[in-house]
């Protein structure tokens, strides 16, 4: 049977709903394929990549996979530091098995800006603005869906909420430009998974069905 390995941040996880209302779940029971979720409430970009490679590595030992990944906003970020029972990531393929990693986080959406700010420099980081945070972003596909060939691994790639970058400044960009030639990947610019919803929010019940009949439909398009 075919895995749905399935990461990104809230806008995937949301917590408020129960795990059979969530769009993984009803895409997986619409394929009849094995649901691997690895969404974190909270996640960066470098969590929900690095995550990726590390989960596929261990489930290309089981079956054929097929990676569904959701990107989230760009101003979130990480770094290595002490773990707390508070700042670790952790997520769970069921309720018997945790994982942790090694990682801080900073969100600057849900805490002080100026601590983060101050935090950020005490240990050496420099702050860019997020056209350059989406070339890095851009640069770690490249390497991700690379991987992804290598071991024969199908995937969906989009993000989840818009980013508020123009498609203008991006042009002439040869990272992006790259990217829009892998129709695997939703172009990351003019699609969100949260404009499906027509609302830049969690999902609700309803907006969970709207994303798994679009990614069902567009994956048997695809076939």
């Amino acid at each position: 049977m075919t895995i749905l390995y399935s990461n990104g941040c809230s806008y995937t996880a949301n917590m408020v709903l129960d795990p059979e209302q969530k769009y993984p779940y009803l895409l997986g029971k619409k394929l009849n394929w094995k649901l691997k979720p690895a969404a974190i409430a909270g996640s960066c970009n470098r969590r929900i990549i690095r995550a990726t490679y590390r989960d596929c590595l261990n489930l290309q030992k089981e079956d054929d996979i097929f990676v569904l990944l959701q990107l989230t906003h760009l101003h979130r970020t990480e770094y290595a530091g002490t773990r707390t029972k508070d700042n670790q990531w952790k997520y769970s393929f069921n309720e018997e098995f945790f994982e942790y990693d090694k990682f801080e986080s900073l969100k600057p959406n849900i805490i002080d800006i100026p601590s983060a700010v101050q935090k950020w420099a005490d240990i050496g980081f420099t702050l860019h603005d997020e056209l350059a945070e989406f070339n890095r972003i851009c640069s770690e596909l490249i390497g991700l869906t690379a991987f992804f060939k290598q071991h024969n691994i199908n995937y969906l790639i989009y993000t989840g909420p818009k980013i508020e970058l123009s498609s203008d400044i991006l042009k002439n960009d040869i990272l992006y430009q790259y990217l829009k030639n892998d129709i695997r990947i939703l172009d990351l610019i003019t699609f969100n998974m949260l404009g499906l919803t027509g609302k830049q929010v969690h999902p609700d019940i309803d907006g969970m069905q709207l994303i798994a009949d679009y990614f069902f439909n567009l994956l048997c398009e695809s076939v």
